[in-house]
């Protein structure tokens, strides 16, 4: 991303064009408890500030804030995307009214787009007529097999919630498959105890086509304190997943985390991969804002791990602010800048255009701020090292590959 936007420009000019991602944490309470959950396990307790859902004055209010923003912005359309706690704890009923009011006030104006992600452990043929009538896009949370699933994701009784969301996630193939809605991803937050090959055949005998695999919530002053734990543990778990992928050999399976490097790694000279997220190139085509159920705002709340960083990030109204006035807040330079930006020890790493100094959150430390190389640092090596090494094996021009991530360095930081 660009060293923040150009301050002389307008904000008009700044998100023209762009996408707006409004994360909406619909329901602020879960029907699970997930260990490893950064809202309510390990720091950040302010949803129980907030109403346990949105209610409809709430979700009018969002539409039309929403609305009224993309218009004066120039956002070319937004996206919603279903959060929680659990968005499927509304009732069916419920959720159609949301998504109505989405369609009838935003829609109109400026096209969108509904996601949900959901821990998996409720559906009916309800919810699948009102994903399908939506054109919702499923993204269902499942870190792997019964062991893998199990270490984290029990309910409040500390019991398996595996086989439910097991069978849920069949249905929600088995319907997509039929044509339904628009698919269905998973997301697995990664363990290093877990085999990823093995993690990776359990998600393709299900059917899964699309799949996310989250490194643990860290930032620098956490550590690793489990035995066995550690950043280079963490590159070869990410190694196997690319090297089951590879033998399967079906280029329509898509893996985030794999897309993600590969994207900057094409033979085909012409690939520009700066505008494009889901390569993780530079994200200029999307702003990200979190909305409450109490109807605040805030930044992207993936940066939830450097907590002591996020606990003093603004929060704003859409009762009392515009959308202008909210992207307007300093915060957003900052964080700009922040992405912009390397630790000076990565500035001689050959990786540092493809891992971009990493996720910010994984950068963060109480004594240097985010001017630090992430805490998977040694990680990331690993695995860039074992894709590199292994495309270079299979045929990969080893001169190519060099000239690559030469490019990819001169882009970062900008």
């Amino acid at each position: 991303m660009q060293e923040a936007w150009v301050q002389s420009e307008t904000t008009e000019r700044r998100f023209a064009g762009t996408t707006l991602q409004v994360v909406f944490k619909l329901v602020e309470r879960c029907n699970i408890n997930c260990s490893y959950c950064y809202y309510f396990n390990m720091g950040d307790k302010t949803p129980f500030d907030r109403p346990v859902k949105a209610t409809p004055e709430t979700v009018e209010a969002m539409a039309d804030w929403i609305t009224q923003g993309c218009q004066e912005l120039g956002f070319r359309r937004v996206l919603i995307a279903f959060h929680g706690g659990e968005p499927m704890l509304v009732k069916p009923r419920e959720f159609e009214q949301i998504c109505e009011t989405f369609r009838q006030r935003i829609e109109p104006q400026v096209p969108m787009g509904l996601t949900i992600q959901t821990n998996g452990t409720v559906l009916t043929e309800e919810w699948l007529a009102l994903f399908h009538e939506y054109g919702v896009h499923v993204g269902l949370s499942i870190d792997g097999d019964h062991t893998a699933n199990d270490r984290f994701r029990l309910d409040h009784q500390g019991r398996s919630t595996f086989r439910q969301v097991e069978n849920n996630l069949r249905r929600f193939l088995a319907w997509a498959d039929a044509g339904n809605g628009r698919g269905v991803s998973t997301i697995s937050v990664m363990d290093h105890r877990n085999d990823y090959a093995e993690v990776y055949r359990y998600l393709r005998s299900l059917g899964v086509r699309q799949m996310s695999f989250l490194l643990p919530d860290r930032n620098r002053d956490d550590g690793f304190s489990e035995p066995g734990e550690s950043s280079e543990r963490y590159g070869e778990r990410l190694a196997e997943l690319f090297q089951a992928w590879l033998e399967e050999d079906d280029k329509s399976i898509f893996v985030r985390q794999i897309s993600e490097i590969l994207q900057h790694l094409q033979v085909r000279e012409d690939n520009d991969v700066e505008g494009d997220p889901s390569a993780g190139g530079r994200r200029e085509g999307f702003q990200v804002v979190v909305m409450h159920s109490d109807g605040s705002v805030s930044v992207n709340d993936s940066f939830l791990p450097a907590l002591d960083w996020y606990s003093r990030t603004p929060r704003y109204s859409i009762h009392q602010h515009s959308l202008r006035e909210f992207l307007d807040d300093p915060i957003f330079e900052d964080v700009q800048r922040i992405q912009a930006s390397a630790a000076d020890e990565c500035l001689s790493c050959e990786w540092r255009g493809i891992c971009r100094g990493g996720d910010i959150e994984n950068r963060y430390s109480a004594e240097n701020g985010f001017d630090n190389p992430s805490i998977y640092c040694k990680g990331y090596h690993r695995y860039y090292g074992h894709i590199r090494d292994t495309l270079v094996h299979n045929g990969y021009p080893a001169e190519l590959m060099k000239a690559k991530i030469a490019r990819s360095q001169k882009q970062f930081p900008s």
